[in-house]
């Protein structure tokens, strides 16, 4: 149940977007990106492939030279809870070539840019016992693809890849960092339809 009516804005791009990083070490290695348009949806993700500074910029970049790509005003992105735009505050310390701060701050203020957690904390009632993404898309009947999905296990399957190159490490990863995105986009086209 919604308290209030829920409107998101209408979009030639719609980005469902979720980060996958090792706290531990403070290292960022997946910017994942499910991205629905009127032609159809697809996946982007950028990556480090390699346990480096290097790396952890050049994929960062990378994102953003695909969201700088797009048409001004003309898409939204959404994602689930602070941890990406506090997590994005760090990298843009760490490498303020690739984004200056005020252009982060802006980003993130945009009205297109949407934390549906903030949106499912204030404004609906779910049957749930957390307000988990993993939760809630499993509620409305999502499933990930892979039997055990979590972000810790996200984490060894990044550090077994950097050890061994195995692609199918890599594959796995990629397959539940899309999944993490296509339950945003579960959730949001939810929210539309929930009666207030």
């Amino acid at each position: 149940m919604a308290y209030t009516n829920i409107k998101f804005p209408r979009v030639a791009y719609e980005l469902y977007f979720d980060i996958e990083d090792d706290p531990t070490q403070e290292f960022v290695y997946m910017h994942g990106l499910y991205i629905k348009t009127a032609t159809g949806e697809e996946y982007k993700h950028f990556t480090a492939v390699e346990l480096t500074p290097e790396a952890e910029k050049q994929a960062w970049q990378e994102f953003w030279r695909y969201i700088r790509s797009l048409p001004e005003d003309d898409f939204a992105v959404y994602y689930y809870s602070h941890h990406e735009k506090t997590t994005y505050k760090r990298l843009q310390k760490l490498y303020p070539d690739v984004i200056s701060e005020g252009e982060l701050d802006a980003f993130f203020s945009h009205p297109n840019v949407i934390d549906l957690y903030a949106i499912v904390n204030k404004h609906t009632d779910w049957p749930v016992s957390s307000y988990s993404l993993k939760d809630l898309a499993q509620y409305l009947g999502f499933r990930w693809q892979d039997e055990t999905p979590s972000g810790a296990l996200s984490i060894q399957w990044f550090n077994e890849f950097i050890e061994t190159g195995d692609k199918n490490i890599l594959n796995r990863l990629l397959t539940y960092n899309q999944d993490d995105c296509k339950a945003t986009l579960v959730l949001k086209e939810a929210l539309e339809k929930l009666p207030f």
